[in-house]
């Protein structure tokens, strides 16, 4: 017993690595706060490294940073510090700023497109995407429009922005500002070869601290271009988008080698979003000629991945 308490004291002065500057124990006491203090006003919490998922049922889903919090936590020797702290945090962000209150101006600059799962969601959360989603993406996902503030992202419902102005408009700004998240964030590109008996096993992956890398197929092509401007894009492009930081593409090649490209790029896809806290689609998707097609199937209980290649694909298998 001495010894299990000995060394619960221990961890709890451990560093936390995702709250960095706080052990483990304050860590701790900043995260119950916050969902204490959410609790209070009606709204759940699910923490994602340094950002927190808040779902309220009239703000909707709003995602946001903690590292201002956090630094403040860490530099305050009070030792109600994360109590007073969490509490004014969750008034500023649930009370403060309504997308409402924005200028037209500063709305039209915070819209983005966001492609989220669909799939094994909570009813609070899929009441939340249903709202707000413009159309299906592929069968898993849909697209949505989200508002990006200083503060937050918050999910926005798509009867609450047509009070603004017209859909459509709406998207593209939010395209827009999407292809402008997108070109401007700071990727690390990376090629993971094919294996000397599967040389056409090959895929490169992208992946960033952006929220929106996920998001990069509603402008694969041009993105690619610009990531990864020497990939062959004539015949199409394999990808996958596993969880929200990370993109998966291959070039459609011919032959045995895009059998192996397929027969790789599938079950990395699927062990990292099964593996991944921020999972949006465990499966492989091809884009050609601006349609998207979805490729792949996964029961994650029975660990059963099943590739159904297209037509198109199996000719191009098949000139091998």
């Amino acid at each position: 017993m001495i010894l299990r308490r000995l060394h619960a004291f221990r961890n709890r002065k451990r560093p936390d690595h995702l709250f960095p500057g706080l052990t483990r124990g304050r860590a701790g006491e900043l995260r119950s706060e916050l969902r204490h203090t959410l609790a209070e006003k009606g709204a759940t919490v699910r923490f994602d490294g340094r950002h927190a998922i808040i779902e309220h049922p009239r703000r909707g889903r709003v995602t946001v940073n903690l590292e201002n919090l956090i630094g403040d936590v860490a530099a305050s020797q009070h030792p109600k510090a994360a109590h007073t702290m969490a509490r004014a945090f969750v008034t500023s962000i649930l009370d403060g700023e309504h997308a409402e209150d924005l200028g037209t101006a500063d709305l039209y600059a915070g819209l983005r497109l966001r492609i989220v799962s669909t799939k094994n969601l909570v009813p609070e959360e899929a009441d939340i995407v249903a709202a707000a989603t413009l159309h299906e993406f592929t069968v898993d996902t849909a697209v949505t429009l989200v508002l990006d503030t200083e503060r937050s992202i918050q999910t926005m419902p798509l009867e609450r922005l047509r009070e603004v102005d017209s859909l459509d408009t709406l998207v593209r700004a939010a395209r827009n500002n999407l292809r402008e998240e997108l070109l401007g964030a700071r990727v690390h590109a990376q090629t993971h070869p094919g294996s000397e008996e599967r040389p056409g096993a090959y895929f490169r992956s992208f992946e960033s601290g952006s929220y929106y890398v996920a998001s990069a197929p509603l402008l694969l092509e041009e993105v690619l271009y610009a990531w990864a401007p020497d990939l062959d894009q004539s015949r199409g492009v394999l990808f996958a988008i596993p969880a929200r930081h990370v993109l998966l593409v291959r070039e459609i090649s011919t032959g045995e080698d895009l059998l192996e490209g397929i027969g790789r790029l599938a079950p990395v896809a699927a062990q990292l979003a099964v593996d991944g806290t921020h999972t949006v689609s465990p499966l492989l998707h091809m884009w050609h000629e601006g349609e998207v097609t979805t490729l792949s199937s996964f029961d994650p209980q029975a660990k059963e991945l099943k590739i159904t290649p297209t037509p198109y694909l199996l000719d191009l298998i098949a000139r091998g």
